[in-house]
């Protein structure tokens, strides 16, 4: 009676995390697949715009989504399959790997955030961040705070985690607390970056600029599809179906104005200027990186982890394991 309730427990919690309170896979179709979004996400975009033109059965599947809590409730549901697809980094796919869950990878997007400041504050460089109170969205130890990290020690010597004054926060608490002048400047993911462009302030540099200037000249896809690599062998149909329907998708958006008026109301976005700048900051950062140039880069950018932030920054890796990303034929 113990097992019993304890696996009534788990599937109660799983409902509640990603709002799905069937865990029987057979209550799903096969050849489906179980994709799982966050609401206000842009993945819902992207699987909007699949099912809406039917790009789905176009490529021998069926598309299902899967409301989730946040990215750890994604993270939970596919280990516990009740999602065969979630969006989640490779970090976490190699430090699951390293400890026996064979996951895979499939880029998605390579947009990245930067560093915020009003329109008239003096800070135009890194350098300048010296001695500033700056806000930092995702902890210590999150990737793009310690890109940032070491492009200023390369660029301008400073270990920012001490020569700044570093506040790590989640990013509506930043946005809020620049906006009342109590920090200098905020290291954000790209949609509050968007945000704040509209309420008046201005980008010193991204994420993306600071990775060239330490070599990395290939677009950072630090976010993509996660799946199961016996999933995926046994359905390879549909999962090279779902990646090739995801970059239909995402040529639709790049040719269609109208598309993107279809899709407004999942992207709360009621201010024209912030639609415009999330639609912009969104095509940007569509990945055209395939699995080998992306194995060559996460080589590149995970050394560099491990060297300005240590183990904490890789997961406890030492070195990156093999077959992290999914070769696919659309790529």
């Amino acid at each position: 009676m113990r097992c019993i309730s304890r696996r009534a427990s788990i599937r109660g919690v799983l409902g509640t995390l990603i709002g799905y309170t069937t865990m029987d896979p057979s209550a799903f179709a096969s050849g489906s697949v179980r994709l799982g979004i966050l609401q206000f996400g842009t993945v819902q975009w992207v699987a909007d715009v699949i099912q809406r033109h039917g790009l789905d059965a176009k490529h021998d599947f069926r598309l299902q989504t899967v409301t989730l809590a946040n990215t750890d409730a994604g993270r939970v549901a596919l280990m516990a399959s009740a999602t065969d697809v979630v969006v989640s980094d490779w970090v976490f796919v190699a430090t699951q790997r390293a400890a026996g869950t064979k996951l895979k990878f499939a880029p998605f997007s390579s947009a990245t955030g930067g560093i915020m400041v009003p329109e008239t504050s003096p800070i135009r460089s890194l350098g300048d961040l010296r001695g500033r109170t700056l806000g930092v969205a995702g902890g210590p130890f999150d990737k793009s705070w310690l890109i940032v990290r070491a492009a200023a020690q390369h660029t301008a010597g400073l270990d920012l985690s001490r020569a700044a004054k570093p506040v790590y926060a989640a990013p509506p608490l930043l946005r809020a607390k620049l906006q009342q002048g109590e920090l200098d400047a905020v290291l954000t993911y790209w949609n509050f970056a968007a945000q704040l462009e509209v309420a008046g302030y201005r980008q010193v540099i991204s994420v993306t600029d600071c990775a060239r200037t330490l070599g990395l000249t290939a677009p950072l896809a630090l976010v993509g599809f996660v799946f199961r690599e016996d999933w995926a062998l046994q359905h390879n149909n549909e999962i090279n179906g779902f990646l090739a329907a995801v970059t239909a998708a995402e040529a639709v958006l790049k040719q269609s104005e109208a598309e993107w008026t279809r899709i407004r109301p999942l992207m709360a976005a009621p201010d024209d200027t912030l639609f415009q700048n999330l639609r912009r900051r969104f095509l940007e950062g569509i990945s055209v990186v395939s699995a080998e140039e992306e194995q060559r880069v996460a080589s590149r950018l995970f050394t560099l982890l491990l060297t300005t932030g240590g183990p904490h920054a890789t997961g406890g890796l030492n070195e990156l394991p093999d077959g992290i990303f999914w070769q696919a034929p659309y790529g």
